[in-house]
């Protein structure tokens, strides 16, 4: 085999692996912490885990479902702290529409469907919400919506 056309293989299997590569961190991200760097105007601790039969959210160990209403300002900058206490894996993501699969909004979201929190772990985001409205905050982990692990997310105009 000639220098040139080993030269072309090599390079097509690194520029797939590349590719490859980008596609896997766009669907799986795995940052738990975004960092704004203007200090935040507002800071929420939420819990997140099981009880009874129902899986829920709290802003104490007392969780309920669906979990509390959390009214934000809009351009606020916000700090969400979520400790998972529950005995499996759980996340936080804002959304839209009421899926585990929908895509985070404001990028507001700690764990994934993928790669949660793990019992006992600890995650938090900074964000600005960019526009008004209601919305959902859910645990995007597979199932956890239908047992109950969602609460509404207000953004306030000024």
């Amino acid at each position: 085999m000639n220098t040139v056309k080993l030269a072309s293989i090599i390079f097509f299997f690194l520029g797939l692996l590349i590719l490859f590569s980008i596609i896997y961190v766009l669907l799986f991200p795995t940052s738990t912490t975004t960092s704004i760097e203007s200090k935040p105007t507002l800071e929420i601790t939420l819990y997140a885990g099981e009880f009874d039969t129902n899986f829920g959210f709290g802003l104490n160990k007392t969780l309920s479902s669906p979990g509390p209403t959390i009214k934000v300002k809009l351009g606020d900058t916000t700090k969400i702290k979520l400790i998972n206490i529950g005995k499996i894996p759980h996340s936080f993501a804002i959304v839209e529409e009421e899926r585990y699969d929908a895509k985070p909004l404001f990028g507001a979201f700690i764990g994934s469907p993928t790669k949660p929190l793990l019992p006992d772990q600890e995650g938090e985001i900074v964000f600005k919400p960019n526009r008004e409205g209601t919305f959902k905050y859910i645990c995007s982990v597979p199932g956890h919506l239908e047992r109950g692990m969602l609460g509404i997310f207000i953004v306030l105009k000024d």
